[in-house]
């Protein structure tokens, strides 16, 4: 995995990547590699990179193409937005110690070479967001994709006062997390103080396609519902 990254010009060029994807990979490959890297590190950049590679491959042979907008083009002097990013979601992946997210910031990186709808800002603040999730709530948002809303009437009362919640309560943290984050929004017409119901934002969509969360297994997808059944055990 660690040799995947600044591979040799001769593999990365002979990918069937496009010109400007593969001269962005190799060139942000190299400067990564030379900086210094633990072998677990170098193992979560690697992978990244190398599945990131093969997904942009893969979709470019079954019809998509690169992006033909700015992205790869340096502008006064400045790095391109393609090679900020690159080396940005490499550096995250880095340091991410909930290595099942890695294949998700391949997702992301290859997803956003392949979709100009995606601003330079608007990746670079969802790749934010993506460091500051646990792989749990990439879970949840792969559930609620699934569903219309979810009822939590009464959850914040029943949070605040039920002990035998207190075993849920990280659950509901990290609900409550996506929502401030915009990636959930409250269901139905208008805005409460009270939240009584949730489902995905628009802006949680774009984040469930870019990473493709679809790829999620059902069994960990399952495993929201069972929590979600255990909580209104005591609503």
């Amino acid at each position: 995995m660690g040799l995947a990254v600044a591979g040799p010009v001769g593999v990365i060029g002979g990918a069937a990547l496009g010109p400007l994807i593969a001269e962005v990979f190799h060139k942000v490959g190299i400067e990564i590699s030379e900086k210094y890297l633990g072998i677990r590190e170098t193992i979560r950049v690697g992978a990244t990179y190398s599945l990131a590679i093969n997904k942009i491959e893969k979709e470019i042979k079954d019809g998509k193409t690169p992006r033909s907008d700015d992205f790869y083009k340096s502008k006064n002097g400045d790095r391109s937005n393609a090679e900020t990013i690159l080396e940005g979601t490499l550096l995250k992946a880095r340091n991410e110690y909930e290595e099942k997210k890695i294949k998700y910031y391949s997702n992301f990186l290859a997803n956003l070479n392949l979709n100009e709808s995606i601003s330079f800002e608007k990746g670079n603040t969802l790749l934010k967001i993506i460091e500051q999730l646990s792989y749990r709530q990439l879970v949840v948002l792969a559930y609620f994709e699934t569903i219309e809303s979810l009822n939590l009437n009464n959850w914040m009362i029943s949070f605040t006062r039920k002990e035998e919640l207190g075993i849920n309560q990280d659950f509901y943290s990290e609900l409550m997390d996506l929502y401030n984050r915009q990636l959930l929004q409250q269901a139905g017409n208008g805005i409460s103080m009270s939240i009584t119901a949730l489902k995905i934002s628009p802006f949680g969509t774009t984040m469930y396609w870019l990473l493709n969360l679809n790829e999620i297994n059902i069994d960990e997808s399952n495993s929201i519902q069972e929590t979600i059944n255990e909580i209104n055990k005591y609503i």
